[in-house]
């Protein structure tokens, strides 16, 4: 299956060549077309981590699809979806669609996402969201960048429902953990042909005795610390981002190191 993440990138990257000369020599009337609120982009990755956790070890691809709500763009609704190319050691796959709506302006965002992965899940069913049994899980995110005299972003974000972040408490009734995150990053290169940036998170929970990212053991912990290396990539009139994080979660004891490619 490898090999099948090799040729999507190939293919990918020779359209994009052939759109490129086609702009060049004046065969296209892009120039002509409206701007248009709706818009995605594609990314292949070696794998997929999120807040320290390996949500799949197995080369990914995946799409967001974006679609501004007013004529500024602060506010945007859409949905980000992502699969691996093969299964698991266990035998699952990896798929994943999840809807969100967000505000982002001056530096501050705040967005809902509804997180829907089915990997493990043997009848998933979208349509679930019993508090029991429901495979999503309801995201709370904000984040502030201070601006370009200090580049500092902090970042926290609250699982507010789902079966995959709850318990039982003493008296035998269901509760959410809440489980929160909490990161702060860095540039600590810019503006040079590779950038680089840092960032350490922290996981705990309001409710219960520990987290969805830690080892289970404690109600706080360090669970994501990493450095991200990023450049651009130029064929012909094309710029294409790459990065290589490494990351390291050292309440789960675990590391890994991730190639992503924004391909448009």
């Amino acid at each position: 299956m490898k090999k099948i993440f090799l040729i999507v990138l190939v293919a990918v990257l020779s359209v994009q060549m052939g759109m490129a000369q086609a702009v060049q020599s004046g065969m296209t009337p892009e120039a002509e077309l409206k701007d248009s609120p709706v818009d995605f982009s594609v990314n292949l990755q070696s794998n997929h981590l999120w807040r320290g956790l390996i949500i799949t070890d197995k080369p990914v691809i995946m799409v967001l699809t974006t679609l501004k709500l007013n004529e500024s763009g602060s506010f945007t609704t859409g949905f980000w979806g992502g699969m691996s190319f093969s299964n698991e050691s266990d035998g699952t796959h990896y798929k994943e669609i999840n809807y969100y709506v967000q505000y982002a302006e001056n530096g501050f965002s705040i967005g809902l996402w509804d997180l829907f992965n089915t990997r493990g899940v043997a009848s998933p069913d979208v349509w679930n969201y019993d508090e029991e049994t429901t495979g999503h899980l309801l995201d709370l995110r904000t984040s502030y960048n201070f601006g370009k005299n200090f580049p500092l972003t902090l970042e926290a974000d609250f699982l507010l429902y789902g079966s995959g972040d709850s318990q039982f408490n003493s008296n035998g009734d269901f509760e959410q953990v809440t489980s929160t995150y909490v990161q702060v990053s860095y540039p600590l290169i810019q503006g040079s042909k590779v950038n680089l940036s840092g960032y350490v998170g922290a996981g705990f929970s309001f409710n219960g005795d520990t987290h969805l990212y830690g080892d289970g053991e404690q109600n706080f912990d360090i669970v994501n610390v990493g450095l991200t290396a990023s450049k651009t990539l130029k064929f012909a009139e094309l710029n294409i981002p790459v990065s290589a994080t490494t990351m390291w979660n050292p309440s789960t004891k675990i590391a890994r190191v991730q190639l992503a490619i924004t391909l448009f």
